[in-house]
């Protein structure tokens, strides 16, 4: 074991990031709902948690990027979040099996392919909320590291409402936030020039002050850009210059955007302000869709948790939950947390309002309950023994929440855990 005083640094297991990050959520969404409720319209963001918690925002970003912070200040975290910090730090110098990772071939080999071989490239990774885009990126970033490229991770969940008042505002915080990313100054008031249009002036900023101090390619993650894509106001443009860097580093030759490698993290193809086929990032650069787990990848990463299971178990598992990555893990996790809990048990207690997957389904509810005719028509679905046909934009909703497969005959739950959670709770 690896001895820790109060002031050493920690480091949160791929485990703990995702409970901190769905606990913040979690707290954000019901705060925020508490002050709809009293008619409160101020807003409530990471940094407003983080101060509450008793620490400054960039502590909550890095320790929710899996970087390195003092003990006390993970400490502060989880006490306000109500978690131990046993069960979010690395408890030895030893790997932890949540910290594994299962390839999904050909995904990653042809991801990393176009990072380290394309000049400028551009890719989409696109899945399903709760599809293990999370942690597809943080075993991206340690390949990047490992290949001494530089990397950068912006999620535009960080953002509060009004970063997106305008896409002056928006870009500004955009460029404030990839510079404090790669830890170099704000200079964006001084830099931005009255007159000069919005995309014109973000360019120019990226080139004066982010490359004139990067001689190394850069990995730019941008994720939840779902979150950019709902703005009408923003969205267009958005794209716009994310399609003209593409396009400086193939018309420029020796431009310094050849040492872009820009990663963006999406749900889905068509949204409220924006539908991506007929956007002006259409037809550019490369997507890859996450797709769910084969039952041999589920029974590697099975083993990889030290768990002595038969082939019939891992089945049992997967005809509840699929082979959903981040339901998986949750599961996995909590029978290494719960050793006295037998498979049986788990796959009886799933679908209640009981640990691990209460705060989820839960989130996942309300968000239906929002909105009475997507409530309805997955209603139809989980009531139906057969694919059904609804409205295509509901699909489209449902697909990005995670909760329907699109079969040729129609719509059906992703699993069987989502139809005997919401069949109880949906009904008229």
């Amino acid at each position: 074991m690896c001895k820790q005083r109060e002031t050493d640094s920690v480091k949160v297991t791929t485990q703990g990031k995702r409970l901190v990050r769905d606990r913040v959520d979690n707290r954000i969404l019901r705060e925020r709902q508490q002050r709809r409720d009293r008619h409160d319209e101020t807003p409530y963001t990471r940094e407003d948690l983080a101060v509450q918690a008793g620490v400054g925002i960039d502590t909550l970003k890095r320790l929710l990027r899996g970087v390195k912070v003092r003990k006390y200040s993970a400490d502060a975290i989880a006490q306000f979040l109500g978690l131990e910090l046993a069960d979010i730090i690395e408890p030895s110098c030893d790997p932890r099996p949540s910290d594994f990772y299962v390839e999904r071939p050909p995904l990653e080999s042809q991801c990393y392919d176009t990072i380290f071989s394309q000049s400028g490239a551009l890719i989409r990774v696109k899945a399903p909320h709760r599809m293990g885009k999370t942690w597809f990126v943080e075993h991206l970033l340690n390949q990047v590291q490992e290949n001494q490229y530089r990397s950068a991770t912006l999620s535009f969940r960080d953002a509060d409402r009004a970063v997106f008042t305008d896409l002056q505002t928006f870009l500004k915080w955009f460029c404030i936030s990839v510079g404090n990313s790669l830890e170099l100054p704000n200079q964006v008031e001084e830099k931005w020039q009255h007159g000069l249009g919005n995309n014109s002036n973000c360019t120019n900023y990226f080139e004066t002050c982010l490359w004139a101090s990067i001689n190394t390619p850069l990995v730019l993650v941008l994720d939840d850009v779902d979150l950019v894509f709902e703005q009408h106001d923003i969205a267009d443009d958005f794209c716009t210059l994310l399609r003209s860097w593409y396009d400086r580093a193939r018309r420029v030759r020796g431009s310094a955007w050849r040492n872009l490698r820009l990663v963006i993290i999406h749900s889905t193809d068509i949204y409220g302000a924006l539908n991506i086929n007929y956007s002006p990032l259409a037809n550019v650069g490369n997507v890859f869709s996450l797709r769910k787990f084969y039952l041999n990848e589920v029974t590697e990463l099975v083993q990889q948790y030290k768990l002595h299971w038969q082939a019939d178990q891992v089945e049992q598992m997967m005809a509840l939950i699929g082979g959903n990555p981040y339901l998986i893990h949750e599961a996995l996790d909590h029978l290494t947390m719960h050793p006295e809990m037998t498979l049986e048990q788990f796959l009886h207690n799933a679908a209640t309002a009981i640990d691990p997957y209460h705060n989820y389904l839960g989130e996942l509810l309300n968000t239906l309950h929002q909105n009475s005719n997507l409530a309805a028509a997955f209603e139809s679905i989980v009531n139906s023994t057969t694919p059904i046909s609804i409205e295509p934009a509901y699909v489209f909703q449902l697909y990005s929440m995670g909760l329907v497969e699109v079969e040729e005959r129609g719509v059906i739950p992703s699993c069987e855990l989502y139809r005997r959670y919401f069949r109880d709770r949906l009904q008229n």
